[in-house]
C-alpha cells in the first residue's frame, strides 16, 4: 500500500559496517555472525573461515542496479532475513506509480521502505507503489525483520525521475481534402463542411457478397465491401495520462444513423451503431494510429441532412479532458438522373398480354446503333406488369477516388407503387456497386410513381439540375368538383434533404388519371439552343392547328378500333371544350415551372397531343402522347428519341402530319456533332390504350456528368 509521496532526491548511500563481534570471541554472538575458534584441527579452521565469509555475502549482498548497501541486527536464535526487492519502472515520469517488489530471502514478517532516503518510513507493505512528485534521481532502502532480527538494503541512485511529459494531442484525421487519401493536408478545415473541403461517407447499401442484405446491415466488413467505407484515422497520442481514456462522441443527429467501424489487419468490425459514442482503448491510441472507417445506415430525412461530426476527446484519470479533435463528414447523396446524361442501358418488361413486341424490337434497333445494353425484365416473373419507369427512378453515388476522379455507384430509387415489377430494383439490379434506395411509403397513390418524378436539367445555381414532380388542388377537367392529390410527403422531404437537387417543386398534374408529369411533359438535350435544352410540353392548341390544315378526310388511328377522322375529330364539341381547358392547365404548369426553374417561353417547345375523359372527369391522352418518350444520348453523338408514334392525318404523300409538325420543330434543336436520331415507337394496343405511354414502359442506367457534386 502507497504511502504519501515526499520531496527531494537522496545524494548518498550507506556505508557498510563490519560486526566488530566477528573478532572477538569473548563478546556475544549476533544472530546471522559466525564465532570463529581455532581449531587444533587446521581443516576444521578453514571450514568455518568459508562459511563465515558465505553467510557475510548473503547478509550484504547489494542486489542489483544502483549499488547496494546492508545492515543488520540479530535476535537470539535462527536466522534475520536477507533483504532484496526490484522496481519497475527505475525511469519514470512524475506522478507515474512505480511498483517496488520484495524479494527478500529469510521470510521476513514485516517490511519497511524509504523510498527516499530521508530517513522517513514511507510505506510498510510488502510490494507498495510509489509515486515521485518531483524530478531527481532517488536511493531506495528495504528494511526486513522476523523473530530473529531485522537487516537492510538500499539501493543507491536506484530511481531516475524526469519531468511530467507533455500530453500529446488529439488528433482525428479524414480525407477533408477529398483525394480519396488520408495525409497531414487534410488536419485544414477537417471540422466545417463546404464546397472547399470536408470528408465524405457512402450510405454502404449496396450487396458486394451477394447475402440479399444491404451491406449497412454487415457488423464486420470484409473484401469488396470495405472499398465502401470511409476511412478515419485516430492518430497516435504520444504519453496518453495514466488511468485515463478516450472517447468518441457522436453529433445527435447523427446517432444511429452511421456505423463505425475498427480495422484489424484486413478485417473492420463495428465499434459503434447507435448512441452518443462509443471508446477506443487508450493504451491502443498511446501505443500507434488507430484505423477506424465510417459508412452510413439510414436514409436523408427531414431531420438529418447526412452530416455528422465525430469528437474524440482524451480525458485523465479524474475525466477532465486533456485533448479533443473534432472532424465532419457528410454522406453522399443520391444524384438523379436527367435526360442529358449518356446512357448506358435501357431496361424495359417483355409483356405478352397487350404484348409490346414492337416497342421491343425498335428499342433492339436503338440500342444496337446507340451503343446501349438492351436488358428485359420478365413479364412472366412479374405477371405482365410493365410499368418499369413508375417503379423506380435512375440515379447515382459519387465518392472521391485516389485512384481517378471519382468513384460512381449507380442507384435506383424504389417508388412506392407495391405493384410486380417494383421487384426488379431487387432481384436484378442491387448487387455490388449498385445500390437502391428501398421503398419507405405504403401510399400507393399514382403521385407517387416514377413517372411523376423528374429532373430538370441544370440552371444557375442548380448545376445537377432541379427534383420536380406532380399534383395539386383543382378542379376536375369540366366540373365543379375539387379534386386534392399529391406526391406523399416523405418522399418529397427526401428529394429536399438531399439538397444538391433540392429542394424540388411540384406542378399542376391532378387533373389527369394516372396524375404524371411525364404525361405532358419531357426535359430533353438541345444543343443548339442557349441551355442546351428545352422543356417538350403537350399542346392541344396545337394539335388543333395541325388537324385544322389537315384534309377533313385524313384517317387518325389508321387501322385501330378507334379509327376516326380529322373531320369527326372537328366536329366534337365536347372534345373541344374539354381540350381547351386541358390547355389551360398545361399552360398554368408551364407558368410553374418558369417560376421554379427560370425558364421563359423560348424555352418550351409545343407538341401536338389532345386528351380525353377517361372516366370520373380525370384526363389521359387521346392520340398517343408524344411527349412521353424515350431519350438516350449516346457517347458516339447522337441523341436517340424513341417518340411514340401519334398515328395522327397523312396528308397527300402519305406522311403523318403529327409527325411532320414534331420534326420541324426538333430539327432546330440539334446540332450536327449531336443530331437527333428519331423514331416513331409503335405503343398504341401495348401501353397507350392502359394509359401509358413508351416512357412509362421504360427505364435506363446512365452515366453522370463529369464533375464533382462536393464541390459546389
Amino acid at each position: 500500500m502507497a504511502g504519501a509521496a515526499k520531496s527531494g532526491p537522496e545524494k548518498g548511500g550507506m556505508r557498510k559496517e563490519v560486526d566488530s563481534s566477528l573478532t572477538n570471541e569473548r563478546t556475544k554472538p549476533v544472530s546471522g555472525s559466525l564465532i570463529v575458534r581455532r581449531s587444533k584441527l587446521r581443516g576444521s579452521y578453514v571450514c568455518a573461515i568459508a562459511a563465515f565469509i558465505a553467510l557475510v555475502m548473503v547478509a550484504c549482498s547489494g542486489g542489483s542496479g544502483g549499488g547496494g548497501g546492508g545492515s543488520g541486527s540479530g535476535g537470539s536464535g535462527g536466522s534475520a532475513p536477507a533483504p532484496d526487492f526490484t522496481a519497475s519502472p527505475t525511469t519514470t515520469p512524475t506522478a507515474t506509480p512505480v511498483q517496488f517488489t520484495d524479494q527478500s530471502a529469510g521470510t521476513p514478517t514485516a517490511w519497511q521502505w524509504d523510498f527516499d532516503n530521508d530517513s522517513v518510513i514511507d510505506s510498510t507493505s510488502q510490494n507498495p507503489n510509489w509515486s515521485y512528485p518531483n524530478p531527481g534521481t532517488y536511493s531506495v532502502t528495504l528494511t526486513v525483520s522476523n523473530a530473529s532480527g531485522s537487516n537492510s538494503l538500499t539501493r543507491s541512485d536506484y530511481i531516475t525521475v524526469t519531468g511530467t511529459p507533455t500530453p500529446g494531442t488529439s488528433d482525428m484525421d479524414v480525407d477533408t481534402n477529398r483525394d480519396g487519401t488520408i495525409s497531414v493536408a487534410d488536419d485544414a478545415g477537417e471540422d466545417t463542411w463546404n464546397a472547399a473541403g470536408g470528408a465524405v461517407y457512402y450510405m454502404n447499401q449496396d450487396d458486394d457478397d451477394n447475402n440479399n442484405q444491404h451491406d449497412y446491415a454487415d457488423t464486420i466488413s470484409v473484401n469488396g465491401d470495405t472499398a465502401d467505407l470511409a476511412p478515419i484515422i485516430v492518430r497516435q497520442f504520444t504519453n496518453p495520462p495514466a488511468g485515463g481514456s478516450a472517447t468518441v462522441t457522436v453529433s445527435t443527429a447523427a446517432q444511429g444513423n452511421i456505423r463505425v467501424f475498427r480495422k484489424n489487419g484486413t478485417t473492420y468490425t463495428s465499434v459503434y451503431s447507435s448512441g452518443a459514442s462509443f471508446t477506443l482503448p487508450l493504451i491502443d491510441i498511446g501505443a500507434a494510429d488507430v484505423e477506424l472507417a465510417i459508412e452510413g445506415r439510414a436514409r436523408l430525412t427531414s431531420s438529418w441532412d447526412g452530416k455528422v461530426t465525430l469528437t474524440l476527446e482524451v480525458r485523465d484519470s479524474s475525466s477532465a479532458v486533456v485533448s479533443s479533435d473534432a472532424v465532419i463528414m457528410r454522406m453522399a447523396p443520391p444524384i438523379f438522373a436527367t435526360n442529358l446524361w449518356v446512357a448506358e442501358e435501357y431496361h424495359l418488361v417483355n409483356v405478352s398480354w397487350y404484348s409490346n413486341i414492337a416497342l421491343r424490337q425498335a428499342m433492339q434497333v436503338i440500342c444496337t446503333n446507340g451503343g446501349f445494353q438492351y436488358r428485359e425484365a420478365s413479364g412472366v416473373t412479374y405477371n405482365q406488369d410493365r410499368w418499369l419507369q413508375d417503379s423506380s427512378e435512375p440515379a447515382v453515388i459519387q465518392l472521391p477516388s485516389a485512384t481517378g476522379p471519382r468513384r460512381v455507384i449507380d442507384n435506383v430509387f424504389q417508388c412506392a407503387r407495391w405493384r410486380e415489377c417494383d421487384d426488379w430494383c431487387e432481384d436484378v439490379l442491387w448487387g455490388p456497386d449498385f445500390d437502391w434506395f428501398e421503398r419507405f411509403s405504403t401510399n400507393t397513390d399514382s403521385h407517387n410513381y416514377g413517372g411523376n418524378l423528374e429532373v430538370v436539367p441544370p440552371t444557375t445555381g442548380r448545376p445537377y439540375g432541379t427534383i420536380c414532380y406532380g399534383g395539386g388542388t383543382g378542379l376536375k377537367i369540366g366540373t365543379s368538383t375539387t379534386v386534392s392529390s399529391n406526391m406523399v410527403a416523405s418522399y418529397q422531404q427526401f428529394f429536399d434533404a438531399c439538397a444538391i437537387q433540392g429542394p424540388g417543386f411540384n406542378y399542376t398534374s391532378e387533373w389527369l388519371a394516372v396524375g404524371h408529369i411525364d404525361e405532358f411533359s419531357m426535359f430533353i438535350p438541345a444543343p443548339n439552343t442557349p441551355r442546351g435544352w428545352v422543356c417538350l410540353i403537350a399542346s392541344p392548341a396545337r394539335a388543333y392547328t395541325v388537324l385544322n390544315a389537315a384534309p377533313g378526310s385524313a384517317v387518325v388511328f389508321q387501322g385501330r378500333s378507334s379509327q376516326t377522322t380529322v373531320s369527326a375529330i372537328l366536329a366534337s364539341t365536347s372534345l373541344t371544350t374539354l381540350n381547351n381547358e386541358v390547355q389551360t392547365r398545361i399552360d398554368q404548369a408551364r407558368a410553374q415551372i418558369k417560376a421554379a426553374t427560370g425558364l421563359t417561353d423560348a424555352d418550351f417547345i409545343h407538341l401536338p397531343t389532345l386528351f380525353e375523359n377517361v372516366g370520373n372527369s380525370y384526363m389521359a391522352a387521346y392520340n398517343p402522347g408524344v411527349v412521353n418518350l424515350v431519350c438516350l444520348p449516346s457517347t458516339n453523338g447522337s441523341i436517340y428519341l424513341a417518340i411514340p408514334d401519334p398515328e395522327g392525318p397523312n396528308n397527300a404523300s402519305g406522311q403523318d402530319l403529327f409527325q411532320l409538325d414534331i420534326n420541324a420543330q426538333l430539327n432546330a434543336l440539334d446540332t450536327a456533332a449531336n443530331p437527333y436520331a428519331i423514331t416513331y415507337v409503335d405503343v398504341f394496343e401495348s401501353y397507350h390504350e392502359n394509359l401509358g405511354e413508351a416512357h412509362c414502359g421504360s427505364n435506363t442506367v446512365r452515366t453522370p456528368p463529369n464533375d464533382d457534386w462536393w464541390n459546389k
